[in-house]
C-alpha cells in the first residue's frame, strides 16, 4: 500500500553551500542569468566560517617610550581589560600581539563592532609614540587563533638591520610586502606552538596535570626563541614602516569607526503602544491649526 501524502513527514531545510562547493557545474560557475554581486561572496566567506558577524583582521606596528615587552604587554592587557568590563559586545578580541623592547607588533581578528571599539580606546590611550596601521582585511573567512596570544622578545636590537635602498621606486611596497609575510609566518608558527601545547596538556594524566601545570610550556609560551628570528621584522622595517605618510596611525584610523545615535520614535514614548499608524498628536490642536470638524472651537 502506498502512504498518503499527508503523513510524510517535509524534509528538513538544508543550509545552501557557496557556488563553489556545489556539485554541479551549473551552479559552480556564476552565469550571466544568475549574477553575483560582492554579498554574495560576503555570505560565502561567513557561511564557510560559521558566522553571522562580520570579521576584521588588523595588523599595526608601534613605537613606545624604551620599556620591556613584558611591560608593554602588562599595558595593552590592562587597556583590554577595562575595555571588556564596559563593553557590550559578546565577541572577544583575538589574534597575536608581539611585544619588543618599545616596539609592537599587533594582529587582531575579531568582529567588526568590536575592532572599532578597540581602535578608539586605543587611540585614546597614551602607549604609542608612533603607530602605523599596515594592514586591514576585511571579512576574513578564517581566522589565526581563537583567542588572544602575547609573546615577548628582547632579540630585536641584536637583529642586523635590513639596508633599504631608497632609490628603488618600489621600496614602499616592496618593505609592506615582505613585513606581512613575515607576519604571517609568525603567526603561522605560534598558532602550530599553541596547538602542540594543547595536545601535549591533554596527553598528560590529571593527577600530574594537576602537580606541574606549566610543564613543558614555562617561558615557550611567553618568549619568542631563536627560531622566530629569521621570521621577524628588524628595527629598519619598522622605523620605516613608522615614517610612511600614506598608512594611517591608530587614531586616524579609529576615526573612521563610528557609533549609530538612538533616536527615540513616538512608540517609545506612548503607552500604551498604538495598534495603528495614527499620529500621538492628532488630538491637541495649536492657536494656529485649522478645525476641519465644524463643531465647536
Amino acid at each position: 500500500m502506498s502512504t498518503s501524502s499527508a503523513t510524510r513527514t517535509p524534509d528538513k531545510k538544508k543550509k545552501p553551500l557557496p557556488y563553489f562547493m556545489q556539485k554541479s557545474e551549473d551552479a559552480a560557475l556564476p552565469s550571466f542569468q544568475n549574477r553575483r554581486t560582492l554579498a554574495d561572496h560576503v555570505k560565502d566567506n561567513m557561511l564557510c566560517a560559521g558566522r553571522k558577524r562580520y570579521f576584521q583582521r588588523i595588523v599595526y606596528v608601534g613605537r613606545h617610550p624604551k620599556v620591556t615587552g613584558m611591560t608593554l604587554r602588562d599595558r595593552f592587557l590592562k587597556l583590554i581589560k577595562d575595555m571588556q568590563e564596559c563593553t557590550t559586545n559578546e565577541i572577544k578580541l583575538f589574534g597575536l600581539m608581539i611585544n619588543f623592547d618599545g616596539y609592537t607588533v599587533h594582529m587582531i581578528e575579531s568582529a567588526e563592532e568590536t575592532i572599532g571599539e578597540y581602535m578608539h580606546t586605543l587611540a585614546a590611550s597614551d602607549l604609542f609614540e608612533e603607530s602605523r596601521v599596515v594592514l586591514v582585511y576585511n571579512n576574513i573567512n578564517q581566522r589565526f587563533f581563537r583567542k588572544l596570544v602575547w609573546r615577548a622578545s628582547d632579540y630585536l636590537n641584536e637583529l642586523p638591520r635590513t639596508e633599504l635602498d631608497q632609490r628603488d621606486p618600489n621600496l614602499t611596497q616592496n618593505t609592506i610586502d615582505a613585513f606581512l609575510v613575515k607576519v604571517y609566518k609568525l603567526c603561522k608558527m605560534v598558532r602550530e606552538e599553541e596547538l602542540d601545547e594543547r595536545k601535549s596538556h591533554e596527553r598528560m594524566s590529571p593527577s600530574l596535570f594537576a602537580r606541574f601545570p606549566f610543564a613543558g610550556s614555562a617561558f615557550k609560551s611567553l618568549y619568542l626563541d631563536e627560531n622566530y628570528e629569521e621570521h621577524t621584522p628588524d628595527i629598519a622595517i619598522l622605523e620605516y614602516l613608522l615614517g610612511l605618510r600614506c598608512l594611517f596611525t591608530v587614531p586616524e584610523y579609529a576615526s573612521f569607526y563610528g557609533k549609530l545615535p538612538d533616536v527615540a520614535s513616538f512608540r517609545d514614548r506612548v503607552w500604551p503602544i498604538p495598534k495603528d499608524l495614527t499620529p500621538y498628536d492628532v488630538f491637541e490642536t495649536g492657536k494656529y491649526d485649522v478645525n476641519l470638524t465644524f463643531g465647536g472651537k
